[in-house]
């Protein structure tokens, strides 16, 4: 009987200290900004300006980086890639908030190998075939798939990120 109660006082214990971690843990997260602008190692820091780069979208229509207007979603997708096909509702919704002009999917390895996201870019991007060692990869500096960016008008790199919860969708102007 001795050891039983032994063992409850020593689950008392245990569980009072995972309650003290768990409020730390949660006083330590309310004193983060709501929407940091967060920098993924490997991706260009926010202030960056991109490389020079040109190429044409699936309607025929240059892309550089003097012709973006405004702050632009940048999206890099490759064929075959997990990450990329999970992404892809996330991105295509954010995608609505920027416009299809202002939005960019750029999509690795041609378009034929690229039909399984073409149906869901096509609407709400304009989606650019680039190859591994592409003028838009080599701009961005893509070291990772899925990568997103949003983009200033001149050229700089406002967030970037695995993610499209590390960029700042919301506060499209």
């Amino acid at each position: 009987m001795g050891h039983l109660s032994a063992l409850v006082a020593l689950l008392g214990a245990l569980t009072l200290l995972n309650l003290l971690l768990t409020f730390g843990i949660i006083r330590r997260l309310r004193t983060r900004p709501a929407n940091p602008i967060v920098t993924t190692p490997g991706f260009l820091s926010p202030g960056t300006l991109i490389g020079d780069f040109t190429g044409h979208d699936l309607d025929g229509r240059p892309v550089s980086r003097s012709a973006l207007s405004g702050r632009t979603l940048v999206g890099f997708f490759s064929p075959g890639c997990d990450a990329c096909r999970d992404m892809l509702p996330d991105f295509v919704a954010a995608a609505a908030a920027f416009g299809r002009d202002r939005t960019l999917a750029i999509v690795m390895s041609g378009v034929a190998s690229a039909s399984d996201y073409l149906p869901a870019l096509t609407p709400v991007a304009r989606v650019v075939p680039d190859d591994p060692d592409g003028p838009l990869i080599s701009a961005f500096a893509i070291t990772a798939f899925p990568s997103f960016f949003v983009v200033a008008a001149d050229g700089r790199i406002v967030a970037g990120g695995v993610a499209l919860d590390d960029l700042p969708i919301a506060a499209v102007a």
